[in-house]
């Protein structure tokens, strides 16, 4: 498929705004971050909208297979909206919350929520114990989505990102040859991963409980107004795998700094969680070792000193992680 300028898909944006929802753009505002992906901040004569064009390049979004599956996460996300959740709504056309161009490229529309975005590593307290709550929200209504008869909340079979020590192991093989060349930072964090992912216990590899997860909730996607949480955002990852994944990977952004985890934002975030949803002591600690043994193998990789500044924030988390395994139990056993 030919390459489609920015000038081109803003037309065709406008174009569709006009004929489906009788606005047309005043402004666009192009939001640069994520990888490879179009977004834009738009005003027009009914108001602000957020759109995004998924770029081929980033997602297989002509597989109707994929395609379906990010269908699906707009979907939960638009039952989570209209549930009350703090998150963007997603405007659906003819049954879908994805919309196709002249051009072929793929769209979703939503609207546009306030709030600022706050870096990595230094939500405080107040925010985090704001984010617990909503993200209890949001996994509470996509357990009982089910039950009051959303089909999108249908759970499959089997849920993703499930641990298998030998998909791990060989994981790890592959990289560590590619590494052969890489710098003595890479090679001894990658050593560092292999001895722990030798530590592991049968009790290690023991699934979490399964539900629907946001499955990307980290800093960039969400927003905050003061010291509470205005939106979750970017619902694109949601599927059926385990929420306590998300509560990993929203403690390790949120509150690990150069300095370590800042434990009583942790305690906040907990907090928070269990206004809604029981949370037992140590399962914050096993969601973030889950995370952990997952995301370790995306993020140290012999290409990282090369990345960009977000694959590196996810390698620093996984290698502090990995340095301070032993002390993660006296901790954050506990909370």
């Amino acid at each position: 498929m030919p390459l489609t300028t920015e000038d081109q898909l803003i037309g065709e944006i406008d174009d569709w705004l006009k004929k489906y929802l009788s606005t047309e753009i005043l402004s666009a505002g192009r939001v640069r971050r994520g990888l490879m992906n179009e977004k834009w901040i738009i005003e027009t004569c009914k108001g602000w909208l957020f759109v995004k064009s998924y770029h081929p390049g980033r997602f297989k979004i002509h597989d109707p297979e994929f395609r379906g599956k990010i269908e699906n996460a707009l979907q939960l996300q638009l039952l989570f909206y209209q549930s009350g959740g703090l998150c963007p709504e997603p405007l659906m056309l003819e049954g879908r919350c994805m919309h196709i161009l002249p051009c072929g490229r793929y769209i979703t529309v939503m609207t546009r929520c306030p709030g600022t975005m706050v870096p990595a590593g230094i939500i405080g307290e107040r925010k985090m114990y704001s984010l617990g709550r909503a993200a209890a929200d949001m996994h509470a209504f996509w357990d009982s989505a089910a039950t009051l008869g959303f089909e999108v909340a249908v759970p499959p079979e089997e849920p993703i990102w499930r641990l298998s020590r030998e998909e791990i192991e060989r994981t790890w093989e592959v990289s560590w040859d590619a590494a052969r060349n890489s710098s003595d930072r890479v090679r001894n964090a990658m050593q560092l991963q292999k001895a722990i992912l030798d530590s592991l216990g049968d009790e290690d590899f023991a699934p979490l409980t399964a539900g629907w997860a946001h499955l990307d909730l980290w800093a960039d996607n969400l927003l905050f107004e003061g010291d509470a949480l205005a939106a979750i955002v970017d619902f694109d990852r949601a599927r059926y795998s385990f929420p306590e994944m998300d509560l990993g990977r929203a403690i390790l952004s949120g509150t690990l700094s150069g300095r370590g985890f800042h434990k009583d934002a942790v305690i906040a975030f907990a907090e928070g969680y269990r206004k809604v949803r029981p949370l037992p002591p140590g399962s914050l600690l096993r969601a973030i070792k889950y995370v952990w043994c997952i995301e370790s193998f995306w993020w140290i990789q012999p290409s990282l000193e090369s990345s960009s500044v977000v694959p590196v924030r996810f390698a620093e988390e996984m290698i502090y992680t990995a340095e301070h395994w032993e002390q993660l139990d006296a901790l954050l056993g506990g909370i």
